[in-house]
């Protein structure tokens, strides 16, 4: 808090200032013509911390600084010294003051402060930005209750992109000719190139579609993107939208601007009130944004920690077609950065997740240090087990073709999943609870 206060201290300097301007609290900074506004009061800070920053507003002529402060009133301040005995100098606008403060303060440091009380005794509040730290928790507070596991998505898609036998429930041809669209981009496993075409189907997986957007080079295959265009198709035919998922839109415009910013929608019609068509575009919709916040959560998860420069995190999915059904590939990849002495060493590693026809759940986990790797690879299945270490010998020429030494090369039948190194394929909320 900013306390405006009488203070020994500055009542000399007063004293001496009486002739040019009488008035309790108010003193002058030197003798040089300064604006009608320009004065110089001793203040008492405390530090809590929000968020609002807004721009100084333009001072009225003939009135103080102090005249015109408003509970609530956001300014722009600057230290102009340090902390000397508790005390700093502070400049707000063309009004320069004395702050008594614990607060260790570098001169030059910008300071918004906000008008908690105003009076004989104006108090103001110091505002702090939120670290990445919070801004990664309050977004994931957003997104984990609305995400949905991606195989549950590409079951509706697929219903939707090839059923024909309930034409009640038929989606409007546009949406299902975006269905199909979309899901003919995803990667098929049976491709020709398909390792080739691997590196850039990680990199569109919607990881990176922010940063594409930010430089206006977004690909049509980015699947994000095609999820967002999904969903902007599919909303102005939702005249009963439900509340949630019009909140959930309204996140998803404000990331992507490929649609109109949602308005609000009444509230869903009962089942009996509700067709086919739109029970299944709903459904759709909810899906759909399952999936956008399923991916912006593996996005969240793989910002760095603010608190350890050493270690980087990426995860993400990425949907695989195979002959007629879709699985995913879940990636894990970490960067390790250790000192010994004046070098640096980077170590890697690769966590995949999948499931694939007839083979099973698996998870392979691969270790990188210069040119050294090491591989282990669990099958839950047994017959999947034996049939990789049949071809262990394979894999190790494989890799020491492509110029590297191999460690380890290890193959056991085991549990394919471990929890904490993905996000959950359960929502965080029980709807039905």
């Amino acid at each position: 808090m900013l306390s405006i206060y009488s203070s020994p201290i500055l009542a000399t300097e007063t004293e001496r200032n009486e002739q040019h301007q009488h008035r309790s609290h108010i003193i002058l900074l030197s003798r040089q013509p300064k604006p009608s506004c320009s004065r110089l009061q001793s203040i008492h800070m405390e530090i809590p911390g929000t968020k609002i920053v807004l721009p100084l507003p333009t001072a009225e002529a003939g009135k103080s600084l102090l005249q015109q402060l408003q509970p609530g009133q956001i300014l722009q301040g600057t230290a102009l010294s340090q902390n000397i005995d508790g005390k700093i100098r502070l400049q707000i606008g063309v009004t320069r003051l004395i702050a008594q403060t614990t607060l260790s303060v570098p001169a030059g440091q910008a300071l918004t402060l906000q008008v908690e009380k105003t009076g004989k005794l104006p108090e103001l509040r110091v505002l702090t930005l939120p670290g990445l730290e919070e801004i990664k928790s309050t977004a994931l507070k957003q997104v984990l209750p609305r995400q949905q596991p991606l195989p549950r998505l590409f079951r509706l898609l697929t219903q939707v992109a090839s059923d024909t036998s309930r034409p009640a429930q038929a989606p409007p041809p546009a949406v299902k000719q975006a269905v199909q669209s979309l899901l003919q981009r995803i990667i098929p496993l049976d491709h020709p190139g398909f390792k080739t075409q691997l590196l850039q189907a990680l990199r569109l997986s919607g990881i990176e579609t922010e940063a594409q957007l930010v430089r206006q080079q977004v690909e049509a295959n980015d699947f994000k993107v095609n999820l967002l265009r999904l969903i902007g198709l599919i909303k102005p035919l939702i005249s009963t939208a439900p509340k949630q998922l019009n909140q959930a839109l309204a996140m998803q415009q404000q990331l992507s601007n490929l649609s109109p910013s949602p308005a609000a929608a009444p509230q869903p019609a009962t089942p009996r009130e509700t067709n086919p068509t739109t029970r299944l575009l709903l459904e759709l919709f909810k899906q759909l944004d399952g999936a956008i916040a399923r991916i912006q959560t593996n996005q969240l998860s793989s910002l760095p920690a603010a608190d350890d420069s050493s270690r980087q995190v990426w995860q993400f999915e990425l949907p695989i077609r195979q002959e007629n059904s879709f699985d995913l590939f879940h990636f894990r990849i970490a960067r390790d950065t250790t000192h010994k002495g004046s070098e640096i060493e980077t170590s890697w590693s690769l966590t995949l997740h999948m499931s694939l026809a007839p083979l099973g759940p698996m998870r392979v986990r691969l270790s990188l240090a210069d040119e050294t790797i090491s591989t282990t690879i669990w099958s839950e299945r047994a017959e999947t087990a034996k049939l990789v270490d049949r071809h262990l010998d394979e894999l190790r020429a494989g890799l020491e073709s492509a110029g590297l030494q191999v460690d380890k090369l290890e193959a056991f039948q085991g549990m394919a999943h471990i929890e904490n190194e993905l996000p959950s394929e359960q929502p965080l909320l029980n709807e039905k609870a």
